[in-house]
């Protein structure tokens, strides 16, 4: 009998596999779930093999899969979901896949793989469903410069996963010939946003947090002007994580103050956003196009010292994004007169 090869060590890509509702499959085939069960593992299993994918464990109907490189592991898991979503299943019993994965560096002892990135994996696939797949923000860093043919990424936002203290930034792989829409993730926070995780208690500033959440409840621009020290950011802060339920992309706050250039603030704000350049467009242009389609709240801190190339941005975004809403800032006013409809918005000052 041949020996298995062995494990790759040092950073690998983890891959979690499970039917979905597998138990309403069961009671529907009955006895003929074991068949269905075993058609399954071998289209999974001769599609692992074809990307030099290693099978670390299998229980139920669930695999654990490891790859040397995080390219195999997408291509992998796009071809595998096309031969699953394309078998000719029992009418009464559909069977569907999901599938997660993350890169990391876990510790191989004793031919088990074990630390926080195998949890971290696996909690990623069960926040999924049926026909997707799901990866996090390391594996994409990888697959960026050089996605799989017709592959791309879409941002699912920020989310905290069961017995995961911090928050997993998570995308779902696309292709055409592959489903696209899915109910929201299976996770502990479905709202995307990244904000601090913990926001201590804020006494004392209700009737401000209640203007401002209303401003920009009616408004596209906001400004929070106030000297040093004056609580702008964290009433921010409040604001953002009070209206995280009404918006359906989340709230995101940029760090200006690093920012020296007016001409980097679309890089700090793609930043924040996790953005990338797609493809023909500049980073900006692709910016522009993420946030065309998105109803989010854009947090600005610290816009003071570079006030005309906020007021630039700001404009830009609304007349390309119109469901966005913008918060600033500042410990300066945007002057006299700002061009309309940018910093000319409404302003609260502290």
């Amino acid at each position: 009998m041949t020996a298995s090869p062995p494990l790759p060590a040092g950073t690998v890509t983890l891959v979690f596999t499970d039917i979905e509702k597998s138990t309403h499959i069961l009671q529907a085939l009955g006895e003929g779930y074991e068949a269905v069960l075993m058609e399954q593992q071998e289209l999974v299993r001769s599609t692992l093999a074809q990307y030099g994918g290693h099978e670390v464990d299998t229980a139920g109907d669930g695999f654990f899969l490891v790859f040397p490189q995080a390219r195999d592991a997408v291509a992998f898991a796009v071809d595998v979901q096309k031969v699953v979503l394309g078998h000719p299943w029992p009418e009464r019993a559909p069977l569907r896949i999901r599938i997660g994965m993350h890169t990391g560096t876990p510790a191989l002892v004793h031919g088990q793989y074990v630390g926080l990135d195998v949890h971290r994996a696996a909690r990623i696939s069960s926040a999924g469903h049926g026909g997707q797949i799901l990866l996090s923000a390391a594996t994409r860093d990888l697959i960026a410069a050089d996605m799989p043919d017709g592959v791309t990424l879409r941002d699912l936002g920020m989310h905290r996963l069961k017995d995961l203290q911090a928050w997993e930034h998570i995308f779902q792989i696309m292709r055409d010939d592959l489903p696209a829409v899915f109910p929201r993730l299976q996770s502990l926070d479905t709202l995307p946003n990244n904000l601090p995780r913990k926001l201590t208690s804020f006494v004392g500033r209700e009737r401000e947090i209640d203007e401002v959440k209303r401003a920009v409840a009616s408004s596209t621009l906001l400004t929070i002007v106030g000297a040093g020290g004056a609580g702008k950011t964290r009433l921010a802060l409040q604001v953002g994580a009070d209206m995280l339920a009404s918006c359906l992309d989340g709230a995101w706050i940029v760090e200006l103050a690093p920012v020296t250039d007016p001409t980097q603030i679309p890089q700090a704000v793609a930043a924040a956003l996790g953005i990338r350049e797609y493809p023909g467009l500049t980073l900006r242009a692709s910016l522009m196009e993420y946030l065309g389609s998105r109803e989010l709240l854009l947090l600005l801190d610290n816009c003071e010292h570079l006030i005309a190339g906020v007021a630039e941005f700001v404009d830009a975004v609304v007349s390309s994004a119109p469901r966005v809403r913008i918060l600033c800032t500042s410990r300066e006013p945007y002057g006299p007169a700002p061009p309309p409809d940018t910093a000319g918005g409404d302003g609260l000052e502290l």
